[in-house]
């Protein structure tokens, strides 16, 4: 039996059902997707011929590379917003808070550098310990290399998931910042009434 590769030339037709479409459009091998779903590929072929269901983690995961397939394949892009309009005062307000966003962005990349190199430190701690245990053998050694150790397992403890919430924080912060963007480049003048 020979190994059949998915053609990376051809291109999608209407009557393709999705795991086709997602092969079609990002050129993948049916080896390809199955990998990406955590299932085998004869799971993957199974469940084509309606033989077989998958589990609902890889539809899960099928449907959002089927997401990111253009329209008419995937969702209908999304309607420009109709023209927004701000008074002078809300523009000024919203371009102090990108002001003050990057003030806020600048503490947490650094929190996060420091971070990652504490957690790589530790790492590295405990991956050379054994060595180092050979190396200090006397008592006094050996009681450095368990403060040494305590220290990086503290660290792996206890800010593990630190760099990941900092990564949210900026993410969230990159976010605001460009629907502010968004929103200035979107927006009118409008007169502020008097009052």
């Amino acid at each position: 039996m020979t190994k059949r590769n998915f053609s990376h030339s051809r291109g999608p037709s209407p009557v393709q059902g999705r795991l086709q479409l997602v092969q079609a459009h990002f050129g993948l091998s049916q080896q390809r997707v199955a990998d990406l779903l955590n299932v085998t590929r004869s799971t993957l072929a199974m469940d084509e011929r309606g033989q077989r269901l998958m589990p609902m983690a890889a539809y899960e995961r099928l449907d959002a590379l089927r997401q990111q397939l253009p329209a008419p394949y995937g969702p209908e892009p999304e309607a420009p917003e109709p023209g927004l309009s701000l008074t002078e005062a809300e523009q000024q307000e919203l371009r102090r808070r990108r002001r003050k966003i990057t003030l806020e962005e600048y503490p947490l990349q650094l929190a996060l550098e420091r971070s990652q190199t504490q957690l790589r430190q530790a790492r590295l701690r405990l991956h050379v310990l054994p060595g180092l245990r050979a190396a200090f053998s006397d008592e006094w050694g050996q009681l450095w290399l368990n403060t040494f150790e305590a220290e990086a397992r503290v660290v792996l403890e206890y800010d593990a998931g630190t760099p990941a919430l900092l990564q949210l924080r900026l993410r969230v912060l990159a976010f605001e910042a460009a629907e502010i963007t968004k929103l200035l480049g979107n927006a009118a003048p409008r007169e502020e009434s008097a009052g």
